[in-house]
């Protein structure tokens, strides 16, 4: 039996190597559209100090998603440690849907070709009808506290599945080298058997690395981070930028237009590797406008300058400086120096 832990942003700050645990199950996504800060943070963690992972995403049948599209998010994201770790649907909602829980689990199935299993408390699990569920050989990881001490007490039963995968035992749990409290859980089977959850078939993993980017790269994001802790949202109305520093291990690493706000990767929609970036020091060899939009008066060719600002899908996209800005111009307008 293996021992570990279950964890989100609210754990941020978590040191993982200290902890005396085999495994960490990590939320990635919640419904369409959001994915937890920190989850990538805690996976190196995890995987520089040897222990097994777990993915999990947070479901949302009460938005009215579809669980198909629920899965694809899941799935675009978890995409890195497929075969890695065990896949799990975390399923919060009191609801007899289970027929949406069905139909992401074999979405997920289907697009990775590892069985994930599903999390739920004891009373929806003895209450709603899994029958399709467990004839889908979709394990389940069961919670139950009893008195919720810190300490297990009684096993709880369940009503449709053979056995259960795992169980979460306590809320209030503690482990040296943190100090507050931790869901706990046991897994009912060693290290192999967990790998068999992650990766039925046994072939051999090799992971493509998360798409990692550089100062200069133009990338599309829906909100900015004010700081690069992730830590708060920045009122701005662009969604457009270039990365200008980066801040290696920070859970929002990239620095946007010099200020503007910080990105994580997970807030990165697309992105295009530019060779001018805001800062190069260019000549403008065409005529360029006073307006990004091309509406105003004509900008002057023979400038030299840098590049103060840029605005991707802009008509002339690179406002060029010197001690005061010039002009807005195309890429075929400029020359890099």
């Amino acid at each position: 039996m293996l021992k570990g832990i279950d964890i989100s942003r609210y754990q941020n700050g978590i040191n993982i190597s200290n902890l005396d645990i085999d495994f960490v199950i990590v939320k990635i996504t919640e419904g369409v559209g959001y994915s937890d800060p920190n989850y990538q943070e805690f996976l190196n963690q995890a995987l520089k100090s040897n222990k097994k992972i777990g993915l999990y995403h947070y479901a949302r049948p009460d938005l009215n998603n579809t669980p198909e599209d629920e899965a694809t998010w899941f799935v675009s994201k978890v995409k890195d440690y497929i075969k890695q770790a065990i896949l799990v649907l975390d399923w919060e909602v009191d609801t007899n849907r289970t027929d949406w829980a069905y139909n992401f689990l074999k979405t997920v199935y289907e697009k990775t070709g590892v069985r994930p299993i599903i999390y739920m408390s004891a009373y929806p699990a003895n209450t709603y009808d899994w029958s399709r569920v467990v004839n889908g050989n979709f394990g389940l990881w069961i919670a139950s506290y009893g008195a919720n001490t810190g300490a297990a007490g009684t096993p709880p039963v369940n009503k449709y599945w053979p056995f259960y995968i795992l169980w979460q035992y306590t809320s209030k749990g503690y482990i040296n080298g943190y100090s507050k409290n931790l869901d706990l859980n046991y897994f009912y089977g060693d290290k192999t058997t967990w790998d068999k959850y992650a990766n039925p078939t046994g072939e051999a993993t090799n992971p493509t690395p998360s798409k990692k980017y550089e100062v200069g790269d133009v990338v599309n994001f829906n909100y900015l981070y004010k700081n690069s802790y992730a830590q708060g949202k920045v009122s701005s109305l662009i969604h457009s930028g270039t990365i200008t520093k980066i801040i290696n291990d920070r859970p929002a690493p990239y620095l946007i237009n010099r200020g503007t706000g910080w990105l994580s990767d997970d807030l990165i929609l697309s992105a295009t590797t530019n060779e001018f970036t805001i800062g190069t020091k260019v000549k403008t060899i065409k005529k360029g406008n006073a307006s990004s939009d091309g509406t105003s008066n004509t900008a002057k060719k023979g400038i030299i300058g840098t590049i103060t600002r840029i605005i991707p899908n802009a008509q002339y996209p690179y406002l060029v400086s010197t001690t005061v800005p010039i002009g807005w111009y195309k890429q075929d307008s400029l020359e890099k120096l």
